[in-house]
Formats: C-alpha cells, sequence, structure tokens
C-alpha cells in the first residue's frame, strides 16, 4: 500500500525545549502501547524505579498511561523541557503515541493518509506558512488493515476533495471567502448525492445573493463546549465582547492584512485533507465541511480580536491562537461530537447560514 501525505508533511521535526507550550505539559493523558509498557516493565536500576512508579491504569482502566504530576506534566517532562525517556532509552523506545504526535493517520484500502495537527506549535507554522500550493507524495509501505466501506462512495469523495483543494490552491486573498461560499454550497448538493446512491457529479457554482449571518451566535455555541484549559472560556468571552465593541474595524483590518486569508486558506486546506474523506465511513460530509467553516468563520474572529488589542497581529499570534483552537476543539472528542450534532440541530450551523459568514 502507498503512504499519502501533504509535502510539508516531511519538514516537520520537534523542536523539543525550543516549543513555547509543550505538549508534555497540555495535561493531557498519555496512554502507553502495550509492546512499549511491557518494555518499560522490564528496564533495571534507578530510572526503571521511576518508570515503574510513574505508571498506572487508564481513566477507563484500557491500558496504562503516565501519572501526571502536580502540574499536569508528563512526570519524565524535565526542567530543562526535554523528556527524559528519550535522554536514558531512546527515541525508539517512546511510547506510540509520543513516537506519532502530532502526526494522525487515516486507512484505506490501499492508502494510508498521514498528515500533521494544529494543536502543535511547530505544525501549525509550517501549515500557516505555506506558500506554495498544496501538493502530496506517496512512498510503499507495508500493508496495514483498515475498516470496510464503499470503494464506489470513496472515490466519489477522493473526487470531490481534489476539486475543493484544487479550488482552494487557485483561490487567492480577494475570492477566499467567495471559494468557502461556493465550497459549502458544492458540499451540501453533494450530500444530496450521497443520500440518493451517488447521482452525477457536482460542479461549483458561484454564490452571490446570500444572506449576512451573525458570528456571534456560533462564538456563544462554543461557550457551551466543555474547556480543556481553564482559562479557554474567559479569553472566548473577551473575544467576543472584544469583537461586539469593535466590528466596524473588521473591513479596515482586511486590508491592512491580506496574509490572513492565506493563513485561513491554508488551515481550510488542512481541515478538508484531514476530515473529508471520513465520510467514506459514515456517508456523511456535512459535518465535515462545517467543521472547516465553522473553524474559519471563528478564527477569522479570533485573529482580529488580537489586532484589536495589540494593534497589529503576527504569523506568530496566529500560530498561537490555532494551536490553542485545535487543543480545545479538535483535540477533543465530546467536542467535535457536539459540533458535529449541531450542524443538524442548531439554524446557526445549517449550509445556508454558514455561507453568509463568509
Amino acid at each position: 500500500m502507498k503512504l499519502r501525505a501533504p509535502n510539508y508533511y516531511k519538514k516537520f521535526k520537534c523542536i523539543a525545549d525550543k516549543c513555547k507550550d509543550s505538549c508534555c505539559s497540555a495535561g493531557w493523558e498519555i496512554n502507553i502501547d502495550e509492546r512499549t509498557a511491557n518494555y518499560y516493565e522490564n528496564v533495571p536500576g534507578e530510572f526503571g524505579d521511576k518508570l515503574h512508579e510513574n505508571i498506572c491504569n487508564n481513566s477507563d482502566g484500557s491500558s496504562k498511561c503516565f501519572k501526571l504530576d502536580i502540574n499536569n506534566n508528563c512526570p519524565f517532562f524535565n526542567n530543562q523541557k526535554l523528556c527524559e525517556i528519550y535522554i536514558n532509552l531512546g527515541e525508539e523506545h517512546l511510547c506510540q503515541i509520543c513516537t506519532d504526535h502530532p502526526r494522525y493517520y487515516e486507512w484505506f484500502k490501499n492508502a494510508k493518509e498521514a498528515g500533521i495537527g494544529l494543536c502543535c506549535e511547530e505544525a501549525a507554522r509550517i501549515i500557516l506558512s505555506q506558500t506554495e500550493p498544496f501538493s502530496t507524495y506517496e512512498i510503499e509501505i507495508p500493508d496495514e488493515d483498515c475498516s470496510e466501506y464503499d470503494e464506489e462512495l470513496f472515490l466519489y469523495l477522493l473526487n470531490a476533495r481534489n476539486k475543493i483543494i484544487n479550488l482552494l490552491n487557485n483561490s487567492n486573498s480577494e475570492n477566499f471567502n467567495s471559494s468557502i461560499r461556493s465550497i459549502l454550497e458544492y458540499c451540501n448538493r453533494l450530500q444530496q448525492n450521497i443520500d440518493n446512491y451517488l447521482s452525477d457529479d457536482e460542479n461549483f457554482i458561484e454564490i452571490n445573493n446570500y444572506s449576512k449571518a451573525d458570528i456571534l451566535k456560533i462564538m456563544d455555541f462554543f461557550l457551551t463546549l466543555e474547556p480543556n484549559d481553564k482559562n479557554w472560556l474567559n479569553y472566548f468571552k473577551n473575544c467576543i465582547h472584544t469583537y461586539n465593541s469593535s466590528a466596524a474595524k473588521l473591513s479596515k483590518y482586511e486590508k491592512l492584512h491580506p496574509e490572513i486569508n492565506n493563513y485561513l486558506k491554508n488551515i481550510s486546506i488542512y481541515f478538508i485533507w484531514r476530515y473529508f474523506l471520513k465520510g467514506t465511513f459514515d456517508e456523511e460530509i456535512i459535518s465535515k465541511i462545517n467543521l472547516m467553516a465553522v473553524s474559519i468563520a471563528v478564527l477569522k474572529i479570533l485573529f482580529f480580536c488580537k489586532w484589536i488589542e495589540c494593534g497589529n497581529i503576527t504569523l506568530s499570534d496566529c500560530i498561537n491562537i490555532v494551536k490553542k483552537y485545535s487543543e480545545e476543539i479538535e483535540y477533543d472528542e465530546n467536542n467535535i461530537i457536539k459540533l458535529a450534532d449541531a450542524c443538524y440541530e442548531i439554524p446557526e450551523f445549517n449550509i445556508e447560514n454558514l455561507i453568509g459568514l463568509f
């Protein structure tokens, strides 16, 4: 089978102690795969003792994990912001989740797709700063198993994803919003086609007549999601207040910072690449495309609020905002589920209203 990944995937390398917000101090439960747990059980000496003392069962009892310290850090994250397991045992003996992160994978019958996630500072920097059109590469790897799926649907969605990414690749700062509107309408018709047993493929339609939607109703919904960081909700509430009092300056901001739409375009492609083909397994793409559109609309406001606060906004600012958003939304399964449900249950999340955000 082939491993297929964005060309920027090859650029990623953990920046270790140079990272300002390490995943080792994110407070996440760090599960240890069975092979590595068995190895750790047999590590001798003083470091082996430390390993044994800092491993316990995870929250559901299904596997082993590390006991986080009083600061919610991995117990092997030292004062120099380096991993003591890496130092003492070598990279080859990191548990699988530490080896992979922030890489992610999706398995199909003849291909394994990969990417790097926005929750990592360095990965977010690589993705947002892309100036070349999105492209991929393939290498041969040993076969791996995947779930069963309808191959006709897979090919249908693969073709659709290619068309969406090509449209985004060819968009620029001036027509980015128009491209998102067209993609939303296109995917709405694709879902209808899927529901009606894959009728003819659709083409993009330029959407010029649409009602202006209220982003604040979307942002209010985000306040109902479970925060991972206790500071997130206060930050988000402050952004809502800032936008409420400063929305009239949005047009000026957009004229001063056309590069923001390039960052948002790269983020859009990331969401399409990572999530769209998941529809192969559940025959549902509306929640996937809505996740992209809602994320872009919200991030646009969070960027704007940073500009209002500081009088300027930099790539570094955008990276930090995107990273935090990804941690809170993408890397919380319950929040992803709530957003998926919202696109069917809450009017502000339907396609017609999302079109009005762009």
